[in-house]
C-alpha cells in the first residue's frame, strides 16, 4: 500500500526546540518494513492429520470408513489484513519454480501413495510489506482456492510449475482441477469411489482441447478468509470431513448419463448438492434433477489452528 513520505528531519529541524522535546519514537510508525512469511496449511480428515492411503471412520452420514489417496488444491491473492485498521497487504510469494508462480501456489499433501507425487508442499512461502507498526499477532488471511481465468487455460504441456501438474489437469477447455481430493467410501465393502474435483464451469467452445472461445460463466472460485489469525503460530486447518458430513460416500447419486464419483462440479451432479454449499458455493448452476440442500453455513472446509 503506497503512502506519501515526508522528510521529517527536515521539518522538525525548522521547529523550536519545546517541540523537538515533545515528539515521540512512535512518530515512525508509518515506516513500512518487510517481513517474512509462512503461512501453513494442515490436511485434516474429520479433525485428524491426513495420511495419504489411510483409512478413516465416521465420515459422510453413514457414517463411513472413508480411504483418501489424493489431497491437493492451488490458491491464489493471499493477503494479510490489519485487524485494527481492516487494510490489507499481499504476500509476495517466493517464486522458487515448483510451487509457486507469481501470487499462486499449489498446497500437495498426499505422497505419492497412489496416482501423486512423492514431494509435498504445506506453507506459502513470501513476504509482506506493511507498516511497521501492524500485529501480526493478530490478523486475517485471506487467499482464493482456484486458479484465475488468466492462468487456468494456459497449455498444460508447456505450462511453468505449478501449472503443469499433470494430475491437476482437466479438459484444456475448462482448466484446471483446482481440488483434487480423491477417496473410497466404506473400503471393506462397497469400495466407492468418492472424489472432489472443483473446477470452473459454463465455458464456451466447440472443443475440450483448446480454450475456451470466452469466459467460464461459472469461475467456482472460493474466496476464503481465517481471522483471528498469528502468522507466526497459527496454521489453517483444511478438514474435507467437514465439506462431506451432508453425504454418504458409500453410494454415488450421480443424476447425469454417467457414473461421477462423488462431485466433480458438473451439470446434474447430485453429489455436488450438499458438497458446494460447504465450499461457500452455490450449486443453482448444475440443478436439474437434485434438490437443494438447506445448509446455509458458509464455507467448511478452512479454518484457523
Amino acid at each position: 500500500m503506497s503512502k506519501i513520505k515526508f522528510n521529517r528531519l527536515g521539518i522538525l529541524a525548522t521547529l523550536m526546540p519545546a517541540i523537538l522535546v515533545g515528539c515521540s519514537s512512535s512518530d515512525s510508525g508509518d515506516d513500512e518494513v518487510s517481513r517474512n512469511v509462512a503461512i501453513d496449511f494442515a490436511a485434516k480428515v474429520n479433525g485428524a492429520p491426513f495420511n495419504c492411503g489411510q483409512t478413516y471412520s465416521g465420515v459422510g452420514t453413514g457414517p463411513h470408513d472413508f480411504t483418501v489417496n489424493d489431497f491437493r488444491f492451488y490458491v491464489y491473492g493471499a493477503e494479510v489484513r490489519d485487524a485494527d485498521s481492516g487494510d490489507s497487504y499481499s504476500i509476495n510469494l517466493n517464486q522458487d519454480g515448483v510451487w509457486q508462480l507469481d501470487d499462486l501456489a499449489l498446497l500437495d499433501f498426499e505422497d505419492g501413495c497412489a496416482s501423486g507425487t512423492a514431494e509435498t508442499n504445506t506453507a506459502l512461502v513470501g513476504q509482506v510489506t506493511l507498516p511497521e507498526d501492524v500485529d501480526l499477532s493478530q490478523t486475517e488471511v485471506c487467499f482464493n482456492v482456484g486458479v484465475p481465468a488468466d492462468k487456468n487455460h494456459v497449455d498444460g504441456t508447456t505450462a511453468a510449475s505449478p501449472l503443469n501438474a499433470s494430475g491437476m489437469l482437466w479438459a484444456w477447455k475448462v482448466g484446471r482441477k483446482y481440488i483434487r481430493i480423491d477417496g473410497f467410501g466404506d473400503p471393506s465393502s462397497a469400495n466407492n469411489p468418492f472424489n472432489l474435483h472443483l473446477g470452473a464451469q459454463g465455458c464456451p467452445g466447440a472443443s475440450s482441447t483448446a480454450p475456451p472461445t470466452s469466459a467460464c460463466s461459472i469461475p467456482n472460485t472460493m474466496a476464503v478468509c481465517v481471522d483471528g489469525f498469528n502468522v507466526d503460530t497459527h496454521r489453517i486447518a483444511v478438514d474435507i470431513g467437514s465439506v462431506y458430513e451432508g453425504n454418504d460416500i458409500s453410494v454415488n447419486l450421480n443424476g447425469g448419463p454417467t457414473a461421477r464419483p462423488g462431485c466433480m462440479s458438473f451439470i446434474d451432479d447430485n453429489d455436488c448438492e450438499e458438497i458446494m454449499p460447504r465450499l461457500g458455493l452455490d450449486y443453482a448452476y448444475g440443478r436439474v434433477s437434485g434438490t437443494a440442500s438447506v445448509y446455509s453455513g458458509g464455507q467448511r472446509m478452512f479454518t484457523r489452528e
